[in-house]
């Protein structure tokens, strides 16, 4: 270890960061930060065995003299992603710990470094050895900034930024740690960890945070082009559900996207062979086989994808024109006396009809069903399967049955049956500390193996339970803003009403305060 690391390690060890207890996937700032520190706690997306990640804020990186700190702010259960970021201020309060020059006074923040404490290798080891760091400038189009000021510095302790102050407010700061070959694989693996900050636009000073507005942090856009360099382009309503009708006899477009970093775009019709045969897409947007016959009539179903943050896509549809018959004189035959009718063929399943449902409950679907776009787990051990006839040669992921706070979890993205009416789930995996992370298939719909993650009624006793490890907050917005208090785990609480929150619930405390309704975090009942 260098003379300049060894001095830093004893000053981290002195200031208390050293035994921090680890919170797994947490993200807060610890009050025993260095003087000149502020120091937050943030989950990694490498599966860092017995490691904790801190990020520590600096108005400069010259001596321990001029370190400053801000107030603590508990952000534990967040988690940094491309659509909900940690919020750094450009200024922060100095706070009086005893050390600092200037308590009460507002410093700029310039410069962030990591540290890796608590693990394997820890701080003992000299990260840059096992670990490599890069950062850049995002805008809210997803698109890379020129910043020639912000940078990795080489010459401080591995992971350290510079030149935050001159990041353009409003813009993204996107830092990336990926494994070297160097590192132990069983400590590391060789996925990279994203991590994104937003610099917000009021230079007022304030304090870290994890964003929570309801507006979408991305610029999104949608356009296609029937040329192939995207030109004159015809924009696509983000918000709409309904194919857009294309050109007669046009073989390709080019799909356009704002809001995404290196995004990729994909075939989403799994189930259809022929459009999957004659219908090519690139990661880039560029679709061909549009005028093939087989397709004729069809619908294509595409999905953008970002390439750092797989949690943020959409979902594009198109409607093929059919192919025109030219009409001919037909010749009438002789007609044929008293024929006999040939009975409408019975479909095999009449009640199933997602896109133009006939039934009486308008869906075709089962009560139970869950939602399009809303959560599930299993209660069992699951496959996914490539479609919608389970066949043991097409699973493409295993999953164990599992205690209830670690039950796998899946977001409901369509519907399919098999050939013998069994309704299925299409589903994302959002597991995202697993392997599997990111996987689509299709899941069984059976309710004695995959149940919706959150509450959809109120307890008999109107009493819940915290089961979560790190415990829930509650909130005094249902949207689970204005955090007003932290309960332990173990703790009881009384609840007045279940509250729907778009594809979610909460519970409503008798206090009026609303905590969240996720099974994997809280139970019904006393336990």
């Amino acid at each position: 270890m260098s003379l300049k690391y060894a001095t830093r390690f004893k000053r981290l060890l002195f200031a208390g960061l050293l035994t921090a207890t680890v919170a797994g996937g947490a993200i807060y700032v610890n009050n025993t930060s260095l003087p000149g520190i502020q120091t937050i706690r943030a989950d990694s997306l490498i599966p860092v065995q017995q490691d904790e990640w801190l990020l520590s804020l600096y108005p400069d990186y010259d001596g321990i003299n001029e370190y400053s700190t801000s107030d603590a702010t508990n952000l534990t259960g967040s988690v940094s992603s491309l659509e909900k970021p940690i919020v750094v201020p450009a200024k922060v309060i100095a706070q009086d710990n005893g050390q600092n020059a200037n308590p009460g006074i507002p410093f700029e923040v310039k410069t962030f470094s990591y540290n890796l404490t608590n693990g394997k290798i820890g701080p003992y080891d000299d990260l840059g050895a096992y670990l490599s760091f890069n950062v850049q400038e995002l805008n809210r189009d997803g698109s890379p900034v020129t910043n020639p000021d912000l940078k990795i510095d080489p010459t401080n302790w591995p992971g350290t930024v510079v030149g935050y102050n001159a990041v353009k407010p409003g813009d993204l700061v996107m830092v990336t740690i990926t494994p070297k070959k160097t590192a132990p694989k069983h400590v590391y693996t060789d996925e990279p960890a994203h991590f994104f900050y937003l610099k917000p636009a009021d230079a007022t000073p304030g304090d870290v945070h994890v964003y929570a507005d309801s507006t979408p942090i991305m610029n999104h856009t949608y356009s296609y082009s029937y040329n192939a360099d995207g030109t004159a382009p015809t924009r696509i309503d983000p918000n709409s559900n309904n194919a857009i009708d294309l050109v007669s006899g046009k073989d390709t477009i080019k799909l356009s996207q704002s809001g995404y970093v290196s995004p990729i775009w994909t075939l989403a019709n799994d189930n259809d062979s022929a459009v999957k045969s004659a219908i090519h897409v690139d990661a880039n947007g560029s679709v061909s086989g549009l005028s093939n016959d087989s397709v004729a009539g069809k619908t294509v179903k595409l999905i953008v994808t970002d390439g750092v943050d797989s949690s943020n896509t959409h979902t594009v549809i198109f409607k093929i024109p059919s192919k025109s018959v030219t009409p001919v004189n037909p010749i009438r035959p002789n007609p044929t006396p008293n024929p006999t009718p040939t009975p409408n063929p019975t479909p095999t399943n009449p009640n199933w009809n997602p896109s133009t449902p006939k039934n009486p409950n308008g869906t075709g679907l089962p009560n139970y069903a869950a939602v399009k776009g809303s959560a599930v787990y299993a209660i069992k051990k699951i496959y996914m399967y490539r479609n919608g006839d389970f066949k043991k040669s097409q699973r493409i992921a295993t999953y164990p049955k599992q205690k209830r706070i670690n039950r796998p979890m899946f977001v409901v993205t369509g519907y399919a049956r098999s050939n013998g009416g069994a309704l299925r789930y299409k589903v994302r995996d959002v597991n995202h500390h697993s392997k599997t992370a990111g996987k689509r298939g299709y899941i069984t719909a059976n309710r004695k193996y995959v149940v919706r993650v959150y509450y959809q009624s109120m307890p008999k006793s109107k009493q819940i339970t915290v089961i979560n490890s790190k415990g829930v907050h509650a909130y005094k917005n249902k949207n689970l803003t204005n955090r007003v208090k932290h309960f332990k785990k173990g703790a009881h609480l009384r609840v007045k009403k279940i509250v729907k929150y778009h594809l979610t619930s909460r519970y409503q405390l008798t206090n009026g305060s609303y905590v969240t309704a996720n099974k994997k975090l809280v139970i019904q009942g006393e336990y």
